[in-house]
Formats: C-alpha cells, structure tokens, sequence
C-alpha cells in the first residue's frame, strides 16, 4: 500500500515538477517507472516482440515474409558455429529499448520496465537451460572505463542479480586488448577478427564446471557474445548462454 502510495507521489511530481519528454517519440513521459520513454512506446515493443520470429538459437528478430501466424521460431544459421548455447534479448533494438540502451551508455540506470523486461527474459532462457551458478558481464578495457566510469553490462548484471539471487562475477573474465568503438560497418567475420585475443579469462576456477549467464547491452551481429562464449568454454565453462537488453534485427 505505502509502496502504490509513494509511486503515485513520485508520478504526480514526474508530470507537474519535473516533466520529460519521451526519447523514443517526443511525448511525456507518464511514470519514472518507464524511465526515458512513455507508455505508448513501450507498447509498441510488446507488439513488435508480439509480431516478430526469433531465432531459436541466438534470439535474432526477423520479419520474415510469408511466416504464419504462430510461426514465431525459425533458424537463422548465422549463429549456428557460434559458441554460447542460446541467447535472448527483451526485444528488437528500436524505439524505447534503442534509447534505453542509448541512455545506459551514459548513466547508470535501470527503469522499472526495463527490470520487468529482463526478469522476464530471463525466466524464458531459464526455461530452455539447466539452470545458471554466476551472472557475468562483458568486461570493458580498463582506458574505457575510466572514460566512462562504469560498465553499463555490470549495471544490467546487477539489475539481474537483484532479480534473481544469481551472483556476478566481475573479475574472472578482461579485455585485454581496447578494440575500436565504431565497428557499425563489419560485417560477422570482420567483427570477429577484430576480436581475435581482445578477451581473456583469469580466474579459470571461477567458472571451472559453471553454467553461466553472460550478459551485455545490445547484441548486433552476435561475434562478441561467441568469442567471449569459446574463451570461457576453453576455460573449463559446462555452457554459456546469453542475455541483453536489445538486439539488432534483420529483415
């Protein structure tokens, strides 16, 4: 009851006090429970997540020409040597979760729908999976962060440790090697050359017979999450599965 109550104080001082706009469309944002997009725009996330197919594999959005209706899995093959056992996303990077994860870039933040979305995510991946022992988030180069002053995946891992009681190993895995920030133009084998070395486990006992939950932002075109997925495997890992905010589509 005192929690509702102090929500709707909190609302009531959103919409007279401190008004902000929608990053996603320019409305007003009706509750700090949605973060930095309204109501509206995140509906429209669930209708996207509604409409779209997925990978069963690596979770990659597609609006397939010619699906019918409930034909909501497909293989997309472009994830078929890849190392991690699946991976899911709270949906496509558009609209309220493109600026979300924008927004996360630069502050360390967590809505309420962006909690929902994860814990949901998760129990989805939990479902198709043996369970997970550790929680652990892709590593940033030390120059990074210090530029940046936090890992906005360490702050997602956090959010899902809260949800779910999992533990968050911080230190077992690096990046040894700072990689460029604008790679938009690689295509997959591009993108994994560059990250030939770029991660190291340090701690193998740590992750030694674990099933683990690693876990970023946005997943583009899925060559990160591998490469990280094969050096903790090789590292004495039982299976990595993946999970993020968004993910980039095809059409």
């Amino acid at each position: 009851m005192i929690k509702h109550l102090v929500a709707g104080i909190r609302d009531a001082a959103l919409e007279t006090l401190y008004p902000q706009e929608c990053r996603a469309c320019g409305r007003m944002v009706e509750s700090w429970k949605y973060g930095i997009s309204c109501l509206a725009c995140w509906e429209e996330i669930d209708r996207r997540n509604a409409e779209l197919q997925i990978c069963t594999k690596c979770g990659l959005p597609s609006q397939r020409a010619g699906a019918t209706a409930g034909d909501k899995a497909f293989r997309c093959r472009i994830c078929e040597d890849m190392a991690f056992c699946l991976a899911r996303s709270c949906g496509p990077y558009e609209g309220a979760l493109r600026e979300s994860v924008l927004w996360l870039k630069r502050h360390p933040q967590i809505s309420g729908r962006i909690r929902e979305m994860l814990n949901s995510t998760f129990n989805d991946l939990s479902r198709s999976s043996s369970g997970f022992d550790a929680i652990i988030p892709v590593p940033l180069h030390p120059v990074r962060l210090k530029e940046r002053s936090f890992n906005q995946s360490e702050v997602i891992a956090g959010a899902l440790a809260s949800l779910t009681g999992l533990r968050v190993d911080r230190t077992s895995l690096i990046r040894a090697i700072q990689t460029s920030m604008h790679r938009a133009g690689m295509g997959i084998r591009e993108r994994a050359r560059s990250l030939d070395g770029v991660f190291e486990v340090r701690a193998p006992r740590m992750i030694s017979g674990r099933n683990l939950l690693l876990v970023d932002d946005v997943i583009t075109t899925g060559s990160t999450a591998a490469c990280i997925s094969a050096a903790l495997l090789d590292s004495g890992a039982s299976s990595v599965s993946v999970i993020s905010i968004a993910r980039a589509m095809i059409h």
